[in-house]
């Protein structure tokens, strides 16, 4: 299908241009610039998602709760009859407005963690559940279910005239300290530094305004180390998890992976210190 011509059923013209994004590695994502502003525009993948339509319920009621949030920014998806999708050609698309980032952003570390957190606070203080598009973590926990976010790394938050959150395809039922783990996993990826973990576990405490139990505060650490194990177990499995990696390229990852792994885990009281001192 043409970018353009779904552009138009969400009402979007005077189009200047629409050229392709290569950021993601699941949905097929374009930046269309109009004269009125920019947008993004996405078709989501169905052999990930098999049944988008729970997703993109879950971004209805993600929006209806953020109506009067003001700490935090997430995207408006426009509707098209009346529903923030529509289907063409057998595929889902949507389009939403595009946040512009400013550069030089102080304290980034800690507004990743607020970000988050407020995130699960607006969510879960709302009365509804998320439907789980797709599972994707194999194991268990004995603590509460919750409304999570589900893909909380540094590439879903932009920092501009608000700190945003973005990326809702993984909204889920699942536990907080996942997206706790995941959070310190994407932010200590390239350079591990326990001041970054501090900066951003304070912002995480300082958004969820005391809503997680005792237990599940006490389980923030292993959110970590299961993130990590998990995803290096799927990198270990090759590029038929990850088909658009060699699987030259999958075996470095899970190098860098247990590397990271050795690292949180050679500085686990340094890390609960910071949880509990945050908490």
């Amino acid at each position: 299908m043409n970018p353009e011509n779904i552009a138009g059923k969400f009402g979007i013209a005077d189009i200047i241009s629409v050229n392709e994004l290569k950021t993601g590695h699941i949905n097929k994502t374009y930046c269309v610039e109009c004269r009125s502003g920019k947008y993004i525009l996405q078709s989501l993948n169905r052999d990930i998602f098999r049944n988008p339509e729970i997703v993109m319920n879950n971004i209805v009621l993600i929006e209806r709760a953020f109506q009067a949030e003001t700490e935090i920014a997430i995207p408006h998806y426009l509707q098209c009859n009346g529903e923030n999708y529509t289907e063409q050609g057998g595929e889902i698309w949507r389009i939403c407005g595009y946040i512009e980032e400013k550069p030089d952003v102080a304290d980034q570390n800690y507004l990743h963690g607020y970000a988050v957190g407020r995130f699960l606070y607006v969510v879960n203080s709302a009365d509804f559940e998320f439907e789980t598009p797709v599972n994707l973590h194999n194991f268990e926990l004995d603590l509460p279910l919750r409304n999570i976010h589900g893909d909380t790394k540094a590439d879903n938050i932009i920092f501009g005239e608000k700190t945003a959150i973005i990326d809702f395809d993984t909204a889920m039922r699942g536990y907080v300290c996942t997206d706790y783990g995941d959070m310190i996993r994407s932010v200590t990826t390239a350079n591990p530094d326990l001041q970054v973990i501090s900066d951003v576990t304070r912002g995480f405490a300082d958004g969820i305004g005391g809503i997680i139990t005792d237990s599940e505060k006490n389980t923030l650490y292993s959110g970590i180390v299961l993130i990590i194990a998990e995803l290096a177990r799927r990198y270990h499995g090759g590029n038929r998890n990850f088909p658009n990696k060699t699987s030259e390229q999958c075996l470095e990852r899970e190098k860098q992976l247990m590397n990271q792994l050795e690292w949180i885990s050679g500085h686990k009281s340094d890390i609960i210190n910071i949880i509990n001192k945050c908490f």
